[in-house]
């Protein structure tokens, strides 16, 4: 026996995603509520113009390498602060930082003994 929502998902299945607008509903099964597109997105405020070239974030600092792991880790806490990576073999790494996020990258940093910030 075919139960009664085998045809809808199976439409759906076949609906790509250029075909629905952002009025449309996806039915669930079990008589659920239907889905509806998300509207956080909304609740962002608009981006701010931005000439720089991004560089301007970049926080470089050094730590013996045996602690690479462990800075990592207490940066990716913090989401969205900024990405770590490793420059060389010798311990000097940076932080790819927004402008905005590159004080508090820097605080954290700066707290942590087993890091020497380059200014």
């Amino acid at each position: 026996m075919v139960h009664e929502n085998t045809a809808t998902m199976s439409m759906l299945d076949e609906t790509t995603p250029d075909e629905l607008t952002h009025d449309e509903t996806i039915p669930l099964r079990d008589n659920q509520e239907p889905l509806m597109p998300s509207r956080s997105l909304s609740g962002f405020p608009e981006p701010s113009s931005y000439s720089g070239t991004g560089e301007e974030g970049y926080l470089y600092f050094h730590i013996d390498p045996k602690h690479t792991n462990y800075v990592n880790r207490i940066l990716e806490g913090y989401e969205y602060v900024g990405v770590m990576t490793s420059l060389d073999k010798s311990g000097r790494c940076m932080v790819r930082c927004t402008p905005d996020t590159r004080s508090l990258a820097s605080e954290i940093l700066s707290r942590l003994p087993e890091v020497t910030l380059e200014i």
